[in-house]
């Protein structure tokens, strides 16, 4: 063989990594693989994302708290936590009295998210496709930048829904863009998510245009009947 064909192989063996391990964050390799990622990377996860306070401010923190601002004491589930980002933005605001049940697979992950607001986190090492609360236990379950990650995203939703209040708000991420459509089976066109969400049970399904790559999804669980699977 070549050198020119071993520089070919070697070059594309390093893109495939590239793009499984980085970019895709190991979704196709099984969730102890991407569990161990984030166990690896749990101490500098933040400083390689270099979230924006004031855009996640903007975003997720004032509007979700404005969302319960009528609720005395709000109990908020954050699906797949990591490092605490939902709640770096939400505990500090000061319409919002509650408390965060941060759940996550990776206990490193979990350990640094509850060192930023000890008295008001409790976490919970666990997996999002089968969460260990009763049903309707949540006002605000949240699922961000993790449904890509899952071994069955749509099991994760039922969750979700599973466990939220009738009437309570979910509020989801979907990755979309060029990247997306590689994460084969994990990702959603707005015209196909949009109507599996409200054939479970849920109303006012809104899209907002969040991140470069994703997409959030507010939506609230029907009062009159069932989630439907």
């Amino acid at each position: 063989m070549s050198f020119v064909w071993i520089f070919l192989i070697v070059i594309l063996i390093a893109a495939l990594l590239y793009w499984e391990l980085v970019i895709a964050e190991g979704a196709h390799l099984g969730a102890k693989a991407v569990v161990k990622m984030y166990d690896w990377t749990a101490k500098r996860y933040d400083s390689i994302k270099q979230y924006d306070p004031k855009f996640e401010t903007e975003t997720l923190g004032y509007p979700l708290a404005m969302t319960m601002v009528n609720l005395a004491y709000p109990r908020v589930l954050d699906v797949a936590a990591g490092t605490g980002r939902l709640a770096r933005t939400l505990l500090p605001e000061p319409s919002f009295r509650g408390q965060i049940v941060a759940l996550d697979l990776s206990y490193p992950m979990l350990r640094e998210g509850q060192a930023t607001h000890p008295d008001r986190i409790d976490s919970i090492q666990s997996p999002g496709d089968r969460l260990p609360f009763d049903d309707n236990t949540f006002d605000v379950v949240t699922c961000l930048e993790a449904l890509e990650f899952m071994p069955d995203p749509m099991q994760v939703i039922d969750e979700c829904i599973r466990v939220l209040e009738p009437g309570g708000l979910l509020l989801l991420s979907n990755r979309r863009g060029w990247e997306a459509k590689a994460i084969v089976g994990k990702t959603w066109e707005q015209a196909e998510l949009g109507p599996l969400l409200e054939a479970k049970g849920l109303f006012s399904v809104d899209f907002q245009t969040w991140q470069v790559d994703y997409d959030l999804i507010w939506a609230n669980k029907r009062r009159s009947s069932a989630t439907q699977h």
